[in-house]
C-alpha cells in the first residue's frame, strides 16, 4: 500500500490518498499504452507522408515519361508527315516527267513497263547483281530530301519544255469522247489552201480547216493561251480567237453554236478545255468547225493539218 500527499502551497492544506500497488502498476501500464500509441500514431502519419511523397514522385516521373513519349511520338508523325510530302512532290514530279517524256499510258499498254531490249541470262543476272550491290550501299543514304534534290533539276528542265509543248496547238479543237465512253464521227470536209468556195462558186483562198462532226460536240483549247475575242465575226459566225505566248501562235474557232458559260476576252484557258461547241453560224453549208492557225512571227496563216498530232479523222458522222 502507497499513500499519495497532495500539499497546498501555502501549507495549510494536506490531503492524503491510500493508492494500492496495483493501482499504480494499471496507472503505469496505461501511461506506457498511450505513450506506444502516441508514438505509433506519430510514426504511421510519417510513413504516411513519405508513402505519399514517394508517390508523388513516381506519379511525377511517369508524366515526364509520357511527356516525352507523347512529344517523341509527335515529332516522329511530324517527321513522317514531312517525309510524305517530300514523297508526294517526288511522285507528282516523276509523273510530270513521264508524261512530257510520252512513257505513261501510252498505246494502251502497261504503264508501269517500257520497252528494254533483249538481253541474254547472263546480262540479266549481272545487272541484277549489280543493282542490289548499289542498292546495299545507298541504302540509308538516300533520303526523299536527297532524291528531291537529285530530280528537282530534270523536273524544272521537263517542267519548262511542257509549258512549251502546252501552248502549242497540237491537237485536234474538238472533244469526239462522250460521257458513255463512245465517240463522235467527224472528217476534214475542206482543208487549208485555194478552194472553190461551196456558196459563191469563186476561188478563194481557205486559211483553216473545216472538221465536219455533230452540232453541239465540245470544242477545245487547242493550246494554253488568252482569250482574246469571243463573238459574232462576220461570215464566220459566233468565233473565237485565242493567243498562245508559248510560241506566238493564234488560233481560231468559227460558226459554234455557242460558248462555255462565262468565256470572255482575257480569260486564260488551258488546252483541252472546252470553250464552245461545233455549230453553223456565219456563213455556212453545214455544220462544221472552221479551225485555222495564225503565226504571229511569220504574219501569216499555216496550214492545221502540220499541228494535228493526236487523232486521224474517220469517215462518216
Amino acid at each position: 500500500m502507497y499513500t499519495l500527499i497532495l500539499m497546498s502551497s501555502r501549507g495549510n492544506s494536506v490531503r492524503q490518498h491510500a493508492i494500492s500497488q496495483g493501482r499504480i502498476v494499471l496507472l503505469l501500464i496505461l501511461a506506457l499504452i498511450i505513450l506506444l500509441a502516441a508514438i505509433s500514431g506519430i510514426g504511421y502519419g510519417l510513413f504516411q507522408a513519405l508513402q505519399s511523397a514517394n508517390s508523388e514522385k513516381k506519379l511525377q516521373a511517369k508524366l515526364d515519361e509520357i511527356e516525352q513519349l507523347t512529344q517523341a511520338k509527335l515529332q516522329a508523325e511530324s517527321e513522317l508527315t514531312d517525309v510524305d510530302e517530300e514523297m508526294k512532290d517526288i511522285r507528282q514530279m516523276a509523273e510530270k516527267i513521264q508524261q512530257a517524256l510520252g512513257i505513261l499510258g501510252q498505246g494502251g499498254g502497261d504503264s508501269s513497263t517500257s520497252w528494254i531490249p533483249e538481253e541474254t541470262e547472263e546480262q540479266t543476272d549481272a545487272q541484277q547483281e549489280n543493282a542490289e550491290t548499289y542498292a546495299s550501299e545507298i541504302q540509308g543514304l538516300l533520303t526523299p530530301r536527297i532524291l528531291k534534290q537529285e530530280i528537282l533539276p530534270l523536273y524544272t528542265y521537263v517542267s519548262e519544255r511542257q509549258k512549251q509543248v502546252d501552248g502549242y496547238p497540237s491537237i485536234l479543237p474538238v472533244k469526239l469522247r462522250r460521257e458513255n465512253g463512245e465517240k463522235y464521227s467527224f472528217w476534214y470536209s475542206s482543208g487549208f489552201g485555194w478552194r472553190i468556195h461551196p456558196l459563191t462558186k469563186r476561188r478563194e483562198f481557205h486559211s483553216g480547216l473545216d472538221i465536219k462532226t455533230r452540232v453541239g460536240v465540245p470544242v477545245i483549247a487547242a493550246a494554253d493561251g488568252t482569250v482574246v475575242k469571243a463573238g459574232r465575226r462576220g461570215y464566220l459566225g459566233n468565233t473565237i480567237e485565242i493567243i498562245h505566248e508559248a510560241d506566238q501562235f493564234k488560233t481560231v474557232y468559227a460558226h459554234l453554236n455557242g460558248y462555255v458559260d462565262d468565256l470572255k476576252a482575257g480569260q486564260k484557258v488551258v488546252r483541252g478545255e472546252i470553250i464552245g461547241y461545233v455549230g453553223n453560224t456565219g456563213r455556212s453549208t453545214g455544220a462544221h468547225l472552221h479551225y485555222a492557225v495564225y503565226n504571229i512571227k511569220k504574219e501569216r496563216w499555216v496550214n492545221p493539218l502540220t499541228y494535228i498530232l493526236d487523232q486521224q479523222p474517220t469517215f462518216s458522222p
